[in-house]
């Protein structure tokens, strides 16, 4: 990849963040460690697919892109309940549903349950199981 490319990707992420980042991040119980993820208030260590630079943190969390509205609306799916759990159709591929182990695939590869490639402005999080199950706990606990 050329660096002319790399340089590109970088900036439409942080476009994206800065754009998606209407998303106030609410205050979290202080030892809930999935919503301190989801809001930024617990970083996690990112990077593009194929650059291995690692991101801004104020440009990798959740909330930033994922919200609470219906798909079509905002930037990412909404990460709820019902999106991660429901057997539905994703970016073309079969049903498929999420589950602790496929969560935490999609946070560190980018690739869904239904082993589809997710773009490459979704990060890959160099996140622990720790920080995973509980970040998955916080999303599915609606």
């Amino acid at each position: 990849m050329t660096a002319l490319r790399i340089q590109r990707s970088a900036i439409g992420l942080a476009l994206v963040a800065v754009a998606c980042s209407a998303n106030a991040a609410q205050p979290c119980e202080s030892a809930d460690l999935g919503c301190a993820i989801f809001n930024g208030q617990h970083a996690i260590p990112a990077h593009l697919r194929d650059d291995d630079r690692t991101l801004p943190d104020w440009t990798t969390r959740c909330i930033n892109c994922h919200t609470g509205k219906q798909p079509a609306e905002a930037f990412a799916p909404p990460l709820t309940p019902s999106y991660l759990l429901d057997a539905i159709s994703r970016r073309g591929g079969p049903p498929s549903r999420y589950n602790p182990d496929t969560f935490c695939r999609v946070l560190k590869d980018g690739v869904d349950p239904a082993s589809v490639m997710l773009r490459k402005s979704m990060p890959n999080y160099q996140i622990s199981d720790t920080e995973c199950a509980a970040l998955w706990r916080f999303i599915t606990s609606g």
